[in-house]
């Protein structure tokens, strides 16, 4: 993998990920983008690994190996979307590089258990 910028990721992100993803926690969707750094962190510290999660898991979202089960029974599992590995790459880069901050309202919502699969 080489050392990815997170520039071009967030306007990747903007066109791929944020119509489902959203920044919110009233996800209609799928998980909110904050959920899934926060998953994806916990399991995956180091900034490679992360990006390399993210990458397996979009281009093969598979429910036996997901960070986030209690989502796929909320939303069910993510389609498999063909984007291409190098725009992925560029869009883990920047959600591992973005200082997410998480809300008041997912830190709440993970006192009450939730968030915790």
């Amino acid at each position: 993998m080489t050392n990815v910028s997170a520039s071009d990721g967030k306007e990747l992100y903007g066109q791929l990920c944020a119509s489902c993803h959203t920044p919110s926690s009233s996800a209609k969707i799928a998980p909110p983008i904050f959920a899934v750094i926060d998953h994806v962190r916990q399991a995956y510290p180091q900034r490679e690994d992360f990006i390399s999660q993210v990458i397996e898991w979009v281009d093969e979202p598979k429910e036996e190996v997901a960070l986030m089960p209690g989502a796929i029974r909320k939303f069910n599992l993510m389609p498999k979307l063909g984007y291409s590995q190098h725009d992925v790459e560029k869009i883990a880069a920047y959600l591992f590089d973005k200082d997410t901050i998480l809300s008041k309202e997912y830190k709440e919502h993970k006192k009450k258990g939730h968030g915790s699969n």
